[in-house]
């Protein structure tokens, strides 16, 4: 029978191929080598929806694995790089993600038995829909944070009259960048409340307060209040260009903090890992 281990292993090497050939494409100015990136990429993605189905994601007993959970983060990832290439015909959002499903499944790896132990309480739908909603919301935010770290380094050449020249004539438009960020930004805010809603409403009967001031609910809501302002102005204002990329890329960068800080070295509800 194949292991989870194996079945991690060559999703893992298909996202690094579809990585390498995909930015290779992009450096060489090979358009075909970035069509073979994506469809590498298509088959990582496929074969680790496979394995989902194959139940390979709940072979750890207790609950899932710490490691486990950075490939679902990688599979959502997938999904968004997926979704924006169909979508609005960008290959560039896709080659450009798959280098995080690939860091994602490089770090997961070390940590395929280390079980993260959910208490009876947890286990019930509220948890499910937070952290599926929060995960799909995390994954559009890394996609937007890309884009924007693209958009300001393309725009910065542009505004200080650098000449653009080889691989980063084929960069897409700034316009065109800065629709893709439009698309995660008022995505991915839904997702987020539906997914902080959740965590709160199942707080009350688990914590016995709604909100008990734990580090993670602190950082969260000013995640979400973060996301709140930049969705808004996006909506209302014609918000446009450098300042939503730059509040998108503060904000990914504090969830970042949120997932690896707090959840690990801080004292908070989220710590579930049991060696």
């Amino acid at each position: 029978m194949i292991s989870h281990e194996l079945t991690s292993w060559s999703i893992f090497i298909f996202f690094m191929l579809a990585t390498l050939t995909g930015l290779g494409g992009i450096l060489g100015r090979r358009p075909a080598l970035q069509r073979a990136g994506c469809i590498l990429a298509t088959v990582a993605f496929l074969l680790q929806t496979t394995s989902f189905f194959l139940g390979f994601h709940k072979s750890f007993e207790g609950g899932l694995s710490a490691g486990a959970y950075l490939q679902i983060f990688a599979w959502f990832t997938g999904l968004v790089g997926l979704v924006l290439w169909f979508k609005l015909k960008q290959r560039t959002a896709l080659i450009f993600a798959v280098p995080l499903c690939a860091a994602l499944f490089a770090m997961s790896l070390p940590y395929m038995e280390q079980t993260i132990v959910l208490p009876a309480s947890l286990r019930s739908s509220f948890y499910v829909l937070h952290i599926a909603f929060l995960f799909i919301s995390l994954s559009l935010m890394a996609v937007s944070f890309i884009v924007s770290c693209l958009f300001l380094f393309l725009e910065r050449r542009i505004k200080s009259k650098q000449r653009i020249k080889g691989f980063m004539e084929d960069m897409p438009a700034l316009s065109v960048l800065d629709s893709i960020n439009k698309v995660c930004i008022l995505t991915s805010f839904p997702f987020y409340t539906i997914g902080i809603l959740s965590g709160l409403i199942r707080n009350k009967p688990v914590y016995g307060a709604t909100f008990s001031g734990d580090p993670k609910e602190i950082v969260s809501l000013i995640i979400w209040a973060l996301l709140a302002f930049v969705f808004h102005n996006r909506l209302s204002a014609s918000w446009a260009g450098k300042k939503p990329a730059l509040t998108m890329i503060c904000i990914f960068l504090l969830s970042l903090f949120s997932l690896f800080v707090v959840n690990t070295l801080m004292d908070t509800h989220h710590t579930f890992i049991s060696h």
